[in-house]
């Protein structure tokens, strides 16, 4: 079963608004369209190369705590924390011809963060339908909850009912910032079982000692309407001073295909630092 339509809508929205919230101020212009398809997504998965059994891999999902992933940016508000952030429009063979960088200071609390440094680059494609889908933001606003549009409440690969759509490994000798973790990978069959499933790839890095999701990389091939959207993304998480899991690296990448336009193709980085409690 594919999810909502208003899920996926809200999905290709978060996107679409981190990359006209990196582009606010630029005064782009677009350049002529040009021609081309854009090359398929490297490879992240390592299933051919593991034998571990499939109920070894989704023992470990059964226990999984989400609790630290969806919480991760709520908890921001509790610390001052810098935040950089680099938005990248690529071509077709994936060279950048626009780029936008800005590191922000974010007090504790709700409030704006204060732009520190900012840089730039290139021509961005701007307007059209893209540029209606979501509301203008300011580039000082606070990130948005990236985990919650990632993570879907059951998305089919952690659903009993149609975990058979998808084939899975486990990695169990993996570190995360010191932590031991498992890393289990979910990749959609080929096939008739696998062929309405939206979310191609998963992979899930999970804390060994509270089960905890720290990590979270998955891709996904879906339509809405008349766009089609392809993308990664990948949240990692970190340990605050206080120990408490925090948001430290967010990477997407996306192509969106809009009727009458040539597609779109986008990589956004945010790297997160310099924690400080109240």
């Amino acid at each position: 079963m594919q999810p909502a339509p208003s899920k996926r809508a809200r999905f290709l929205h978060i996107i679409v608004g981190g990359w006209l919230l990196a582009l606010g101020g630029l005064g782009c212009t677009s350049p002529p369209e040009h021609g081309g398809t854009y090359a398929a997504f490297g490879a992240l998965d390592t299933i051919e190369a593991t034998d571990t059994p499939r109920d070894s891999a989704l023992a470990v999902l059964a226990q999984l705590n989400r609790t630290a992933f969806d919480s991760a940016f709520a908890r921001l508000d509790a610390y001052a924390v810098t935040r950089t952030v680099r938005t990248e429009q690529l071509d077709t063979t994936g060279a950048t011809t626009a780029y936008r960088t800005r590191t922000l200071r974010y007090p504790p609390g709700p409030g704006p963060g204060t732009i520190q440094r900012a840089d730039s680059a290139g021509r961005f494609q701007a307007g059209g339908v893209l540029a209606r889908l979501t509301p203008s933001q300011s580039p000082r606003a606070r990130p948005g909850n990236l985990a919650g549009q990632a993570l879907a409440d059951q998305p089919a690969y952690l659903a009993p009912r149609t975990q058979e759509a998808y084939r899975y490994a486990l990695r169990r000798d993996s570190l995360l910032d010191g932590t031991p973790t498992h890393v289990v990978e979910a990749k959609v069959r080929s096939g008739e079982r696998g062929a309405d499933r939206s979310i191609r790839y998963a992979r899930l890095t999970v804390d060994r000692a509270s089960h905890e999701l720290v990590g979270l990389t998955t891709t996904r091939a879906s339509r809405i309407l008349l766009f089609r959207e392809r993308s990664q993304i990948t949240l990692r998480l970190r340990r605050a001073p206080d120990a408490a899991w925090v948001p430290h690296l967010t990477r997407v990448r996306a192509v969106v295909d809009v009727p009458l336009r040539a597609p779109r193709q986008f990589r956004t980085v945010s790297a997160y630092r310099g924690y400080a409690a109240r």
